[in-house]
C-alpha cells in the first residue's frame, strides 16, 4: 500500500502543469522592417504665448506660480500705476477747463448774435451820446465813412473761432485721458485663454521695462508633438494625416498632422511640422516624444516579428520559446533582435522564420521540455537549466 500512494504522487509530480495563466501561442508574423522611420521631436503646448511689460513700472501682483491654472480674463500679473492715475487726474483737469472756456466761448457768441458789440451805444452821457447815436453813426453809414455790418460779421468769425479753439482743447485733453486709459489697461495682464503659468521671469517687487518678459502662459490641455522632418520624407505626409508615435519610449498612439510649416530650414534641410496628440494622454510639454513616418524609400525587406513580452533574457542572449507543432514539446530558441521597438514588437534579425508557433507570454518557471497543451505547460521531466 505504501508503494501505491509513492507511485501516485510521482505520477501526480511529473504531471503538473505550471501556471494559473492561460498560456497564449501565436504563429510569427513577417513585416516590412524599413517601411517606417523613427523621428524624435518634443511635446509643446497647442498654444504658448509670452506675457511681457508695455509700460515701466514695479510689479506689484502675481496671481500664482508655475503650474497654476487660469480662466480666460483672470488676472495673472498687475503694475503699479499710481503715476499715471495722477496724470490721469490732471489730464482731466485740463479737459475740464477747456470744457468751460468751450461753454464760456460758446455763450460770447450768442451774445454777439443777439447784441452785436457793434451796435452798443457810444460811451458817454447826456447830450453828446445822444447825438452820436442819432447823427454821427447813421452819417457815418450813409457816407460809407464806417461799415457797421462788417465789423459784426468780425465780431462773429471772432467769436466762432474761440469756440472752435476751445473744443480743439478739449479733445486735446480727452486724448490726453485717452491715451493713459490704455496705459492703465497695460499695468494689467490677463489671461488671453484658458491655461497655465508655465514659467515666470519675474517677482513681485521687480522693476520691468517696455518689452521685458513677465510670465509664459500657455494652453496644456492640448498637446501637439513638434518635430523637424527630413524634406525627404515630406512626401507622404499630408495634413490630417494620422501616423503613430510614442511619448516618452511609452506605447504608441495615434497623432494627426496639425499643421507643416510652409518653408524649410536651408541649413539642416528639415521642414517643422506639428501633430496633435489626443487628450487624455499622459505628457507634458518638454517630453520626448518619437514619431514613425512613412519611409517613400522603403525597399520592402520582411523580417520576423515578435511581441516583446514574449522575448525571454536569461543572461546576454535574449530568447524565445518554441512549440513543436507535431509534439507538442517546447525548446528555447536564442534570437537576434533589432534595437527599435515598434508598436511593442520586436524584428527578429535571426532565429526564427515566419510562422513558427511561439509562446506570448511565458510564465518565469518554464524550460525546454515541457509540454502544451490546451493552454497549458506541462512538465514530463525535472526542471532543467537551458
Amino acid at each position: 500500500m505504501k508503494h501505491l500512494y509513492i507511485g501516485l504522487l510521482i505520477s501526480m509530480l511529473s504531471g503538473w502543469s505550471y501556471g494559473a495563466e492561460r498560456i497564449i501561442v501565436e504563429p510569427v508574423s513577417e513585416k516590412v522592417y524599413d517601411s517606417q522611420i523613427k523621428i524624435g521631436g518634443t511635446v509643446i503646448p497647442f498654444k504658448k504665448i509670452t506675457l511681457t511689460a508695455q509700460i515701466a513700472g514695479q510689479i506689484n501682483y502675481l496671481a500664482g506660480e508655475e503650474g497654476d491654472r487660469f480662466s480666460q480674463g483672470a488676472l495673472l500679473a498687475a503694475i503699479d500705476d499710481a503715476a499715471l492715475l495722477a496724470k490721469r487726474k490732471a489730464a482731466y483737469a485740463q479737459w475740464q477747463r477747456a470744457h468751460a472756456a468751450w461753454q464760456n466761448a460758446i455763450t460770447l457768441y450768442n451774445r454777439e448774435l443777439w447784441a452785436p458789440r457793434s451796435k452798443t451805444a457810444m460811451p458817454g452821457m447826456g447830450f453828446p451820446s445822444m447825438f452820436d447815436n442819432m447823427f454821427s453813426r447813421p452819417m457815418s453809414d450813409a457816407l460809407n465813412i464806417t461799415d457797421y455790418d462788417a465789423a459784426r460779421r468780425a465780431d462773429l468769425i471772432s467769436a466762432r473761432q474761440r469756440i472752435k479753439e476751445a473744443l480743439a482743447q478739449m479733445e486735446s485733453a480727452r486724448a490726453q485721458v485717452e491715451e493713459i486709459d490704455v496705459m492703465l489697461r497695460y499695468t494689467r495682464l490677463t489671461a488671453p485663454f484658458n491655461g497655465v503659468i508655465v514659467k515666470k521671469f519675474i517677482e513681485v517687487g521687480d522693476t520691468v521695462q517696455p518689452g521685458q518678459p513677465v510670465l509664459e502662459f500657455a494652453k496644456s490641455n492640448h498637446l501637439s508633438i513638434e518635430v523637424n522632418v527630413p524634406v525627404s520624407l515630406m512626401v507622404a505626409l499630408t495634413r490630417g494625416a494620422i501616423v503613430q508615435a510614442s511619448i516618452n519610449h511609452g506605447a504608441t498612439l495615434p497623432v494627426r498632422v496639425a499643421q507643416i510649416f510652409p518653408v524649410a530650414d536651408n541649413k539642416q534641410h528639415t521642414v517643422k511640422v506639428k501633430f496633435d496628440i489626443p487628450l487624455g494622454v499622459a505628457a507634458a510639454p518638454g517630453m520626448y516624444a518619437e514619431v514613425y513616418l512613412p519611409n517613400p524609400q522603403s525597399q520592402g525587406l520582411k523580417f520576423p516579428v515578435i511581441p516583446e513580452k514574449a522575448i525571454v533574457k536569461r543572461g546576454s542572449l535574449p530568447s524565445v520559446y518554441v512549440v513543436d507543432p507535431k509534439t507538442h514539446q517546447v525548446y528555447m530558441k536564442i534570437v537576434r533582435l533589432s534595437q527599435t521597438s515598434i508598436n511593442g514588437n520586436r524584428i527578429v534579425l535571426s532565429g526564427l522564420k515566419r510562422g513558427e508557433q511561439i509562446i506570448i507570454n511565458p510564465p518565469a518557471n518554464i524550460h525546454s521540455g515541457m509540454r502544451y497543451e490546451n493552454g497549458t505547460l506541462i512538465d514530463h521531466q525535472p526542471e532543467q537549466k537551458d
